[in-house]
């Protein structure tokens, strides 16, 4: 079971360090921002010297990174265990996307770190944040094509439908998440039911189609 960013840290006595490193990490991100996470912090909460991190993390950047792909690996274990609850694929896409979204109003310093491109590797280098985020969305790429495979989902390519599902439900978990639909006083339940219903109105496939020509707008 992995670590989660809302366990307390305790200091570090024996074992994983490099795991007990990544737990005061988040502990200090949900308490004080990405500011308060800093090499010397995380050895202090730790219980370890400052020199002590340096020995698996070189730099503030790269203890960020491997929080970055921690994140997105509680990411993909939500959606992989929402997907695999349910034998229906559409219900299990369905599930899926709520996960999505529960995921991040449940984990939101979580998922806000992991919408920093800017914390990303320089492009052309390794980039272990890279492959842990699409490691995630390969789940609900998969589920795209599942649906589709068992006629649920109009045939053809599968992008268009993936871009559709994905742009759905991220950007409703950055609208609730930027607050911006507080006014209208709905829950996030509420808003998520309200999605599903509208992506099924683009994705749901009522009949075999031909081609894609044959898929109403």
């Amino acid at each position: 079971m992995p670590s989660t960013p809302l366990a307390d840290a305790k200091p570090y006595h024996h074992g994983d360090l490099r795991q007990a490193l990544l737990s005061a990490a988040w502990a200090l991100l949900e308490e004080g921002g990405l500011d308060a996470v800093t090499i010397r912090a995380v050895a202090r909460r730790s219980g370890v010297s400052h020199a002590a991190p340096h020995h698996h993390f070189s730099s503030k950047g790269e203890l960020v990174e491997a929080m970055v792909v921690e994140g997105f690996e509680w990411l993909t274990d939500e959606l992989t265990r929402a997907w695999d609850a349910h034998a229906d694929p559409l219900e299990a896409l369905d599930a899926t996307g709520a996960a999505y979204i529960r995921f991040a109003r449940e984990r939101r310093a979580v998922f806000q770190l992991l919408n920093r491109p800017e914390l990303r590797r320089a492009p052309g280098g390794p980039d272990a944040a890279e492959q842990a985020g699409l490691r995630a969305f390969e789940v609900l790429a998969r589920g795209i094509e599942r649906c589709q495979e068992a006629g649920r989902i109009p045939p053809g390519d599968s992008r268009p439908w993936t871009l559709l599902a994905w742009s759905g439900v991220h950007g409703l978990a950055m609208l609730l998440d930027s607050g911006l639909l507080d006014a209208f006083g709905g829950t996030d339940d509420d808003y998520t039911r309200l999605l599903i219903q509208g992506l099924h109105q683009g994705l749901v496939a009522r009949g075999q189609w031909g081609s894609s020509a044959d898929v109403p707008g």
